[in-house]
């Protein structure tokens, strides 16, 4: 099972879409795939048309707040949800409490990460992070084997990443064989002199710390739609220029993991 994080602390630069997009994926290629929602705005929750009515026993919540230090074995996830061929479990505004329990909770960082690892039913889980650098987003981060850090291919986009790269770092102290798995070229407008020029710089100067995907255009309107319609671009538009895309940078995160296709 591969426990896969897609962070970056600022928002806007499409993580949640990366999760929903690249989860549904690799389902279609036979893979078992957990999307676990851990940010309190929960989109990636509405994003795969489930209803605002999720209760926070749905959520992470009962799995990070077990007494592990009398019984580590009490960190368990809820049941998940099936959407889409995929399972999720959703996020709702509440979870946000969790941010002032994690500090007083006994190796409160470590226990999603100790939840997951008591599951053994899928080959892939997928962490939606928060845009912060908060308790969440450490929670998240420190809870998988590689991140993903999806970064847009413009100023804002390469400002971010010397963070994003710090922070994980920094939460090497509680995950220390963690690594970032592949850079995700977001929101790339090919019109724009700025974006190329940006794309260049990432290209150059990136690869020497993780491998980079090829990148993810600009639709708005492909993006907007499927936010509306809550399915993953794969199934808004099949056979699509975006749906290609997003089956070529899977394909891509297969390859830098070192995996294949299930035969």
């Amino acid at each position: 099972m591969q426990v896969l994080t897609v962070f970056n602390h600022a928002g806007g630069v499409a993580k949640t879409s990366t999760v929903r997009d690249i989860g549904f994926a690799l389902s279609e290629l036979g893979f078992r795939v957990l999307l676990i929602d851990l940010d309190p705005q929960a989109n990636l929750t509405r994003w795969l048309g489930v209803p605002d009515e999720v209760g926070l026993d749905q959520t992470v919540a009962p799995g990070i707040s077990g007494d592990a230090d009398v019984d580590p074995g009490s960190l368990r996830l809820p049941e998940p949800m099936s959407v889409h061929g995929l399972h999720l479990i959703p996020s709702t505004l509440a979870l946000a409490g969790m941010e002032r329990e994690l500090v007083n909770l006994f190796m409160g960082v470590v226990r999603l990460r100790e939840a997951v690892r008591h599951l053994s039913a899928y080959d892939f889980v997928l962490i939606d992070s928060p845009p912060s650098l908060g308790q969440l987003s450490a929670l998240a981060v420190v809870a998988a084997d590689r991140v993903i850090v999806p970064v847009p291919t413009n100023r804002k986009g390469l400002d971010g990443i010397p963070t994003v790269i710090r922070m994980v770092r920094e939460y090497r102290k509680a995950a220390p064989n963690l690594a970032i798995a592949l850079f995700v070229l977001t929101q790339h407008d090919r019109r724009t002199r700025h974006d190329r020029d940006s794309l260049d710089v990432i290209r150059a100067q990136l690869p020497a710390v993780a491998p980079v995907s090829t990148p993810l255009s600009s639709r708005p309107a492909v993006y907007s739609d499927t936010q509306v319609s809550g399915v993953p671009v794969p199934v808004y538009a099949p056979g699509s220029a975006a749906d290609h895309e997003i089956r070529t940078v899977t394909g891509e995160l297969l390859a830098a993991l070192g995996m294949k296709v299930p035969a």
